[in-house]
C-alpha cells in the first residue's frame, strides 16, 4: 500500500502548500524528501521554498503531534513569506492548518472503515 497524501493550501499567502502525508514508514518517507526522520513518529520538512511536507506516521496522529507538527509548518510558512509572526496570525494559521489536517484525517479513516481503498500518492 502506498502513502496517502493531501495537499492544503494557504491562498493569502500565494497558495503556499504543505503537503500531508500518512506515511506507513516514517524514515523511509523522509529518505524520499531528502532529510532524516530516523526514530521519528512524525516530522515537518521545509526548504525554504513554496512548499513543506507533514509526515505523519501510524503512531505519530494523535491531536498533540499534529498540533506540534503544524506548528513548525506555520512558522516555516510566515518565515518563507517575510509576514509578521505575531500572535494573531500564527494562531489563526495554524488553527486552520490543524483543522484541515484533522479532516483529512477523519476521511480517511471513514474511508479505511468503509472498506475503501486508500491508495495515495507519495
Amino acid at each position: 500500500m502506498r502513502n496517502r497524501s493531501t495537499d492544503i493550501r494557504f491562498p493569502v499567502f500565494n497558495g503556499y502548500t504543505v503537503r500531508v502525508i500518512l506515511a506507513r514508514d516514517v524514515e523511509a518517507t523522509g529518505r524520499r524528501l531528502g532529510t532524516d526522520l530516523k526514530g521519528a513518529l512524525a516530522g515537518h520538512v521545509h526548504e525554504g521554498k513554496k512548499v513543506a511536507w507533514i509526515v505523519l506516521g501510524p503512531k505519530g496522529r494523535d491531536e498533540a503531534t499534529v498540533a506540534h507538527e503544524a506548528s513548525h509548518a506555520v512558522r516555516a510558512l510566515l518565515a518563507w513569506a517575510g509576514a509578521r509572526n505575531d500572535n494573531e496570525t500564527y494562531a489563526y494559521h495554524l488553527d486552520y492548518l490543524v483543522g484541515r489536517i484533522h479532516k483529512f484525517l477523519k476521511r480517511t479513516h471513514d474511508l479505511q472503515q468503509d472498506g475503501i481503498g486508500t491508495n495515495g500518492t507519495v
